[in-house]
């Protein structure tokens, strides 16, 4: 080898290896933070073989692994992979005109029917049947047998999921169940217990003078658990046809770095980071990638005609704002074709199509993250599945969830105070130029430190909801 350059994530440490003949490749390394070593790694590189040779996608090719470090002289597990052909779209996105980019849409578009086409018989996570010795799997794989090549057909097992939300932190201590299911209900609620597991066994009612106290519910997990039991006793019910609860593979990840184009033709021609992908209900697998999300706010998104609106004022703006809003209207435009392009897809429409499909979707999606952003969110989304649970479950079926004038108010209120308090982090967000846990590059950490410490000395903590949001033992996802 002649060189190597080394990337640091939060879950893997990265090298780009450049041989002496001219070659490269990736060499990959978990960071404990990302989950259990081998099943991850086992799983990801199963699923890499997958995709690549009987989904056809372009994912690069494995050249070497190992899942578990004492059988390898690195000391530690590994993947080493070809690199990604082309430039990552995070780096070309700007440069794309609408017309590229409504080929973009359609190309992801093409990759995620092949996912939601192919149908397993449970949930879990993908591997190679020599991986899954000594764990809980089955080597029935595939719902339509018949139409896979044999070759491929034998070489797959189904064994625990790799999902981060069922590893993250103090999870992985926990001995509960992680798979495989054979059913959709089994895998929702087992996931939404492991949170409730984690909370009474690993956390502490928060007092009034932590930095992470927002109220007493949501300090309390007792508290958590319950309102987590609430959200069990709707998930029966509000769960769709059997058709779009079936186990599907997808990935869900698919931000602007991990996707890469071709610089002259502008076509998909890699995937990666494929860690933590799982088999898992197809309703809440058929996501819209990250890479296309709108998330701006000058643009109206106008539902009746399917089109971006220009802000009214927006010939008035000064150019320099104009230039930025075109840029946001450009980003809009790709979103909702993106709809567009969805719902034009039997399964993939059949699940947007849902009535009240939010409602099905984002508890579940919270659930397992109660303790680091709140009770407030789910709390909200149950008021409103009640509010809307004939939409949800379909006439005849009661309701479970019962709330009296008293427990709504205080819950209305708390929800209000909470999204006051959100809307000032979010600024805080902005102006530090970091995420929710407070990650910046090394080389802005010393700048940016003084100035938290500007904004913390400025916050009032009664007044604006809450106490300062980044400070040493506040609320942070990989700690918990």
């Amino acid at each position: 080898m002649k060189d190597s350059r080394a990337l640091v994530g939060s879950n893997n440490k990265i090298y780009r290896l450049t041989f002496s003949d001219g070659r490269e490749a990736i060499a990959r390394l978990p960071c404990p933070l990302a989950g259990p070593p081998h099943l991850l790694i086992a799983s990801e590189v199963a699923t890499m073989e997958f995709a690549r040779e009987l989904l056809a996608l372009p994912v690069p090719k494995v050249l070497a692994w190992c899942s578990r470090a004492e059988s390898t002289s690195v000391g530690a597990e590994f993947i080493i992979m070809e690199v990604a052909q082309g430039v990552e779209l995070d780096s070309a996105w700007q440069s794309l005109d609408l017309g590229q980019r409504l080929n973009l849409v359609e190309d992801l578009a093409r990759i995620q029917s092949k996912f939601l086409a192919l149908r397993f018989t449970h949930h879990g996570s993908l591997y190679l049947k020599a991986d899954v010795e000594g764990v809980p799997h089955t080597t029935d794989v595939f719902a339509d047998p018949a139409s896979i090549p044999d070759s491929q057909r034998q070489k797959y097992a189904i064994g625990p999921s790799v999902d981060w939300e069922l590893w993250r932190g103090t999870r992985k201590q926990l001995d509960t169940y992680r798979g495989p299911w054979k059913d959709c209900l089994s895998h929702i609620t087992d996931t939404i217990r492991c949170q409730q597991a984690r909370l009474a066994k690993f956390a502490k009612p928060r007092l009034p003078s932590d930095p992470s106290f927002l109220d007493e519910e949501d300090a309390s997990p007792t508290f958590h658990i319950e309102v987590l039991d609430q959200l069990l006793s709707c998930v029966p019910s509000t769960m769709p046809s059997a058709e779009l609860c079936a186990p599907t593979m997808s990935h869900t990840d698919l931000d602007r770095g991990n996707i890469f184009i071709d610089p002259s033709t502008r076509v998909v021609t890699g995937l990666i980071d494929w860690q933590s992908t799982a088999i898992a209900p197809l309703y809440l697998q058929a996501t819209i990638p990250r890479a296309l999300l709108y998330t701006g706010h000058n643009i109206e998104l106008s539902q009746e005609t399917g089109k971006p609106l220009l802000p009214e004022n927006f010939h008035s703006l000064p150019k320099d704002e104009k230039a930025a809003v075109r840029a946001e209207f450009l980003d809009a435009g790709t979103f909702m074709w993106q709809r567009n392009v969805i719902l034009k897809d039997p399964l993939w429409g059949a699940v947007y199509r849902l009535p009240k499909y939010p409602l099905r979707i984002h508890p579940v999606d919270c659930a397992s993250r109660t303790w680091t952003n709140g009770l407030n969110q789910l709390r909200s989304l149950l008021l409103r599945m009640r509010d809307d649970w004939a939409e949800l479950a379909g006439p005849g079926i009661p309701c479970p969830l019962n709330f009296s004038p008293e427990d709504e108010d205080r819950i209305q209120t708390l929800i209000e105070r909470y999204d006051s308090y959100e809307e000032m982090f979010k600024l805080v967000l902005v102006r530090l130029d970091t995420n929710r846990d407070g990650i910046v590059a090394p080389e802005h950490h010393e700048a940016l430190r003084k100035l938290c410490e500007d904004v913390r000395a400025a916050w009032d903590t009664e007044e604006l909801g809450g106490p300062f949001p980044l400070q040493p033992g506040s609320r942070n996802l990989y700690a918990e």
